[in-house]
């Protein structure tokens, strides 16, 4: 066998840099430049305007820039065949000693010149002009994708990743493709190249090894000849099935590799090369309506990752910062990435492999009305997708493949790509698109699964309500999505949503809950990009009097969100049949305005919302559930409910005890019941039991913890419910002085001294502040203020103030606020002072960062008021209302009500005809896209 196979000369380093003067117009600058890396690392370019929006790029260069460097090539190269690699740039030309080798545009995979021609032994000089402004970086279908958008990635210019030459000998290994089947079967396909004019004889020794033991488990040899007219030929080879070997999933990620060494002659010369290659057996395909691997059912509980890198402005080129972004994801029960427009490079997807992670790559395209309609963008886009399969294809992670976000415009082409690539490469599942033609729902064609908000619906329709049939729980709209327009159960599911699409169904960008940042994430920003959009939202909170809860405002809203989610991710898994979901997002999302919705902030460290241990016991592969048709509760009410459990794990479980108990908040047990000899089919939903309680009389309202634990395993869940005694009628207490509005009456009880109350009349509000909604505000304010939102992120409380003694909350909002918070309208306390605080805060968004109130005191004139701008009388059949109204009478009446803060009449009388201007011009109805 030859000595040498492949040599690679490195040219990471220094490289001069020639640009385009954003100065001096015509001029150039040279600078030496450290490759891999960008010029915004560089710190060269024009300093860009701040942009409103999303983070600024610290410096911006877009334009044509040239790399140069020198390069010796060694006398043993010579008659070898010579390859320029750079892993990941924008378009390029490359010169080798002024001599044009050629261009290349794949934005997603290694750009690969031949220069076999170009480079003999000695010194010469490589020449890469870098485009990032104009050919297809000019195409809005590209830049508006996350692969260049500044609202993530940013288009930068520059080389990352692998800057390298290789030499191979004369006749080499071009390309290797494997397909593992879960039976074990791999077959393979080795693409072999030569020069034309000799023939070549030799062989293939192929070896299989396990990547854990280093053990060669197969060896496999192939003879082979070329003819001299023959320049290139395909080697099919196929390694039986062996039972021994183990299966790649999310729960045992088995890695092995292709070891393939070519060895022979050709004329008088002999030549060698080899390759490996990963491999891992799986087999992933759509069964019926949910997805398989190797077999068993599994269901994605997937990320949606936007390239949100904000050190670099874009993605890692090494495997172990992918391991960590792929570990702190399944630290919080994922097992799927939905890349957004863009493709990652190849580490991440060898950190996948090793993870057990399933990934989703889409190509570097955001097209919602012309996509693939133009000849030469289709081209682009075809050509595109099968070099990401070529280049990644083999890695048992790629699983799924998708064309773009949101795409409109040629569903031919799309659907004709689909086929192409799935008679390429069978072992993945395509789709063209996600959430594709959503403005008028249809479900694709010849897609292998849907990833959609709803199946059906027309979003254009101006009815409020309307909410066509949505597999998420909340939308753009406050008037849409389940989890803020329907009473709080734990009883939704998708069924009747998916029940007549017979291929499985994916929840697009489920969630979005809106958190309010603490600001702290601002020092972390000493890379490329700037946070000026988050100082500049720091700088509004200081005027507003605000700056100081921030901290406070990211939890209270964040433990909101956090409940909002469960109940997103808690749909699904009640549906039997659903293939799953995919979260925006378990990460913030700096860009279109500020869509802080993340539990974890833009660099994937944690908020300290929640810890991953809780979140897993609502979002992980096994999943008890409990169907109860609300979580408020009165004494002597008998409580029925179905005891679920969704297995997604890798077996069935039997014979397992399910137990439950409910416990209060001092620890005390207050009913238990189990479930002996349970089992739940791999794959299954299945039923437990049901739990039967009656609630016992009680004096004072409780908070008790409904817990379901499959015994012997780390399986676990917890559902708050909230329990009231019986109060019958509301008794006025003689030292309070209720009213409905600040009137005569009114400003007469409070000259003389007494304690007033301010309730608004039934079905009555008071003020003109921002309408009562539970769930924080849909991915950010800014962009979606059009359809007029409440605009707002829950609510923060002292659960400890007097006025609520009797009333049991957190500091945050849960389910026993829903119907009180959708019942209210919030009050606005801009003059209230900067230290001053309501009892009941309605956190703003922080776009627009106002002081709000829905329950809150003060002294005027003699007498004591308390304001709350919640609709209690219409409400009272509800027995949280009930004791909220009783906990607030029981304040009034007591010495314990001494509020703090002194108001005139006159500021009293603004607050209730303050009109907060509202920032939507159109019909508040109108539900037009875009």
């Amino acid at each position: 066998m030859a000595k040498s196979i492949r040599d690679k000369i490195s040219l990471d380093g220094m490289w001069k840099g020639l640009l385009e003067s954003w100065s001096e117009p015509g001029s150039t600058i040279e600078k030496v430049i450290v490759l891999p890396g960008t010029l915004d690392e560089h710190g060269l370019g024009p300093k860009p305007d701040s942009a409103s929006d999303r983070l600024s790029r610290a410096y911006a260069y877009e334009g044509v820039a040239s790399y140069e460097r020198s390069v010796d090539i060694p006398e043993s190269w010579r008659g070898k065949s010579i390859f320029f690699r750079m892993e990941r740039t924008r378009e390029t030309e490359l010169r080798v000693d002024g001599i044009l080798v050629g261009s290349s545009n794949s934005l997603s995979t290694s750009q690969v010149y031949d220069v076999s021609r170009y480079l003999d032994p000695g010194k010469h000089l490589i020449t890469v002009m870098v485009d990032n402004r104009s050919g297809i970086m000019a195409w809005n279908s590209i830049r508006n994708s996350h692969m260049a958008t500044d609202h993530t990635q940013t288009n930068w210019n520059g080389i990352v990743g692998a800057i390298e030459l290789y030499a191979v000998d004369p006749v080499h290994i071009e390309h290797v493709r494997v397909h593992a089947q879960s039976a074990g079967t791999v077959h393979g396909k080795a693409l072999l190249r030569k020069p034309a004019g000799s023939c070549a004889v030799g062989r293939i020794l192929i070896q299989m090894k396990d990547l854990n033991s280093m053990a060669i488990v197969e060896t496999k040899e192939i003879p082979f000849s070329m003819y001299s007219e023959i320049v290139e030929a395909e080697i099919n080879f196929t390694i039986e099935a062996d039972e021994t070997l183990r299966l790649w999933d999310e729960f045992d990620p088995a890695m092995y590799s292709f070891h393939l060494t070519l060895d022979g002659i050709m004329g008088e010369h002999r030549f060698a090369d080899e390759q490996i290659v990963p491999l891992g057996i799986r087999n992933f395909i759509a069964g019926g309506t949910q997805f398989e691997v190797n077999g068993k059912k599994t269901l994605l509980r997937g990320k949606h990752d936007a390239c949100v890198f904000p050190l670099t402005g874009y993605a890692p080129m090494d495997v172990d910062s992918w391991l960590d972004v792929f570990r702190t994801a399944k630290a919080y029960g994922i097992n799927h990435y939905r890349f957004h427009s863009w493709c990652p490079p190849e580490a991440a997807f060898e950190a996948a492999d090793r993870i057990g992670i399933y990934l989703q790559p889409e190509l570097p395209l955001w097209n919602p009305g012309t996509a693939f309609e133009d000849d030469e963008e289709w081209q682009y886009f075809s050509d595109e997708a099968f070099r990401i399969l070529k280049a990644y294809g083999n890695h048992p992670s790629f699983v799924m493949f998708a064309w773009g976000n949101e795409l409109a415009g040629s569903i031919e082409r799309m659907e004709l790509l689909v086929e192409e690539a799935r008679k390429y490469d069978p072992s993945k599942l395509y789709a063209i698109g996600s959430n594709n033609f959503f403005i008028h729902a249809r479900a694709p064609r010849n897609s292998d699964y849907w990833t959609t908000f709803w199946t059906e619906g027309n979003w254009n329709v101006k009815k409020s309500g309307y909410g066509g049939k949505h597999v998420r729980g909340a939308t753009p709209h406050s008037t849409r999505g389940f989890i803020n327009n329907n009473p709080p159960s734990s009883r939704k599911d998708y069924q009747e949503e998916i029940k007549d699409i017979p291929f499985p169904i994916i929840g697009h960008e489920v969630g979005q809950f809106q958190i309010h940042p603490s600001f702290n994430e601002i020092n972390k920003y000493k890379g490329v990009l700037e946070p000026e959009l988050l100082t500049r939202f720091r700088a509004h909170a200081a005027a507003s009097g605000l700056l100081s809860q921030a901290d406070d405002f990211q939890a209270a809203s964040g433990r909101l969100a956090c409940l909002c989610y469960r109940e997103e991710i808690e749909a699904v898994l009640r549906t039997p049949g659903m293939a799953g979901f995919q979260l925006l997002d378990l990460q913030d999302f700096p860009g279109q305005g500020g869509a802080f919705v993340g539990i974890l902030d833009s660099f994937m460290d944690s908020k300290g919302i929640i810890e991953p241990e809780e979140w897993r016991r609502f979002c992980s592969e096994v999943v008890p559930l409990v169907r109860i048709k609300r979580y408020v509760w009165s004494e002597g009410e008998r409580i029925d409910a179905q005891i679920e459990v969704a297995n997604y794990g890798p077996s069935s479980l039997e014979d397992r005890a399910v137990t439950w108990s409910i416990m209060n908040e001092n620890g005390r047990q207050v009913a238990e019941g189990s479930f002996p000899n349970v089992v739940i089919s791999q794959g299954d939903v299945g039923l437990v039991g049901t739990l039967e309680f009656e609630i016992p009389p009680i004096a004072e309202p409780e908070r008790w913890k409904l817990w379901i634990k499959i015994e012997q395993t780390t399986y676990c869940n917890e559902y708050a419910l909230w329990v009231y005694p019986s109060r019958g009628e509301v008794s006025i207490p003689s030292a309070v002085f209720i009213s409905d509005a600040f009137d005569t009456w009114t400003q007469e009880a409070l000259h003389e001294g007494k304690n007033v109350l301010l309730l608004p009349s039934a079905h009555r509000s008071f003020g003109h502040g921002p309408q009562g909604t539970f769930i924080p505000d849909f991915w950010c304010y800014p962009m979606f203020k059009k359809y007029d939102p409440p605009g707002t992120l829950g609510i923060l409380c002292d659960p400890a103030h007097p006025a609520l003694s009797d009333f049991p909350t957190s500091s945050h909002a849960e389910w026993q606020w829903w119907h009180l918070m959708k019942n209210s309208r919030a009050m606005v306390l801009d003059e209230a002072g900067a230290d001053y605080r309501p009892i009941v805060q309605v956190i703003d968004n922080v776009a627009r960062q106002q002081k709000l109130g829905i329950l809150f005191e003060a002294k005027v004139g003699k007498g004591k008021l308390m304001i709350c701008s919640i609709d209690l009388w219409s409400q009272q059949d509800r027995p949280e209302a009930q004791q909220l109204l009783h906990s607030l009478l029981n304040y009034c009446k007591s010495d314990k009500f001494v509020p703090e803060a002194i108001w005139t009449e006159e500021y009293v009388e603004k607050i209730f005809a303050n009109q907060m201007m509202s920032e939507v011009i159109s019909n508040p109805n109108a539900d037009t896209y875009g």
